[in-house]
């Protein structure tokens, strides 16, 4: 998926929008408070087994205040993502400067989303389009503001997840119907998810540098803080460990990190080849086995890669120096990886990437996923002091009440008319009698309450 070799780098979909400071005016012309800052805007997604690609093709993203009746571009540019490369881990889909303030509302333009199954050899075996608004608008409606400050720096995730935040209904034609449940995370309110970013180093010191995109040529509004620590694992690209004082200005890197307040904190840094060819990359896949004495496990790739085939077996070797994180950036035990683990493996291909039987890793990202199940009703009662929902269910394996868990769930409201797709973060306080839900969650043994992560309530 990340190869440096064809530089499919974390920073293609890079803007700058230049908005003069004190008494000036938003993107689109609104007045607005003075000063500016920066925002980054992160995109993840989580994993769904009822389609090997969802293709959502973005054209611009905004912040709006209803209070003071502007908007602000944070994204204005065409671009196709696969929702489903982006499982355990974010990408970079902006780094923007913007009016100063604060706002309630992000939206977004789609054009497309297109559902790909594919063949075992990759091959497409079917794609088709989803049913969206005329108008493909978006609106995301967090539960609260989130605040742009004058020359502050603000980290934000859409996490479109596939299963549970993209709601996608068959029809009885057999058509789907595209309607989006997005978590919008505040970096301070939120957890972010890692990020794996490649990139240009400038203006390197002893505490971190710049990192740009690979064909900068000076640091410039797209470059980013990277902080290095005693926590930072250096490797070069044979993945031996190294010290920091290897990484040189316009060396081209890839950064393992995570997201905070005014840089991203470095877990891992991959300094390139100085040639043409490159073998260092990021393999997707499945674990086929735990992690042997040897510090080695079997994997198959999966269609998330895009540097070799699904469905290539290869033999997976913790290097000295690697380490396995959760998506969180919280390092785990080598035997966190067990057979069916969720995998990203970034190292050297050997013997090389075009005949890859090996990889080195320096890093490893694991998720040992938990599949939801899903419910779908209308709520009878509600019981505020519990957090708990009764809903009744009509299906063809079940028909009955069933008691849900609700108490740390998120809950959205869906909604479509003549003006696009809303999606309205709610409590328990504004759920209704007789409002049809989709509820996600896990059963637990010895509880009598299915346990909630999701509620999904749909409107006109």
């Amino acid at each position: 998926m990340k190869n440096l070799q064809i530089i499919k780098s974390f920073f293609i979909f890079l803007l700058y929008v230049s908005l003069v400071s004190c008494g000036s005016s938003s993107s689109d012309g609104s007045n607005t408070t003075s000063g500016s800052g920066r925002v980054s805007l992160l995109i993840t997604d989580g994993p769904t087994t009822d389609f090997d690609q969802i293709n959502i093709t973005l054209q611009s993203i905004s912040f709006l205040s209803e209070e003071k009746g502007n908007a602000s571009t944070v994204f204005d540019e065409v671009k196709v993502i696969n929702l489903l490369a982006l499982q355990n881990y974010s990408d970079l889909l902006s780094t923007t400067i913007i009016s100063a303030g604060t706002y309630n509302k992000v939206r977004l333009h789609v054009s497309q989303v297109e559902l790909v199954k594919l063949n075992p050899d990759g091959s497409v075996l079917s794609a088709v389009l989803a049913k969206l608004p005329a108008n493909g608008k978006i609106d995301l409606n967090p539960k609260g503001t989130f605040e742009v400050v004058d020359g502050g720096h603000l980290m934000l995730e859409l996490d479109i997840d596939a299963e549970k935040s993209i709601h996608i209904v068959q029809t009885g034609k057999g058509k789907f119907i595209f309607r989006p449940v997005i978590f919008v995370n505040v970096l301070g309110a939120e957890e972010l998810k890692l990020v794996i970013l490649d990139g240009r180093v400038f203006a390197k010191s002893d505490a971190g540098f710049q990192l740009c995109k690979v064909d900068a040529i000076e640091i410039n509004d797209h470059c980013l803080n990277v902080a290095l620590s005693d926590n930072t694992v250096t490797q070069d690209d044979q993945i031996t460990v190294v010290t920091a004082s290897s990484i040189k200005n316009n060396d081209t890197v890839t950064v393992l990190g995570k997201a905070n307040s005014n840089s991203i904190k470095a877990l891992h840094v991959v300094i390139a080849a100085e040639n043409e060819v490159n073998n260092l990359a990021l393999f997707s896949g499945v674990a086929d086995s735990d992690v042997n004495i040897e510090s080695i496990f079997q994997m198959t790739t999966n269609n998330d890669n895009d540097v070799v085939l699904p469905g290539k077996a290869l033999s997976i070797s913790l290097s000295v120096g690697a380490r396995v994180f959760d998506m969180y950036g919280s390092e785990v035990s080598a035997a966190s990886i067990e057979s069916d683990s969720d995998i990203d493996a970034f190292g050297l291909a050997i013997p090389e990437l075009s005949t890859v039987d090996e990889v080195n890793t320096a890093f490893v990202i694991v998720n040992n996923k938990i599949d939801d199940k899903k419910l779908s009703g209308s709520i009878v009662s509600i019981n505020l002091a519990s957090s708990e929902i009764v809903i009744t269910i009509v299906s063809a394996l079940f028909s009955g009440d069933v008691c849900v868990d609700i108490s740390d769930v998120d809950i959205f409201l869906l909604t479509t008319d003549d003006n696009g797709i809303s999606s309205s973060k709610l409590s328990i306080y504004d759920l209704s009698i007789g409002m049809p839900v989709d509820v996600y969650g896990v059963e637990i043994a010895g509880q009598s309450c299915f346990s909630g992560n999701v509620v999904l309530a749909t409107g006109s």
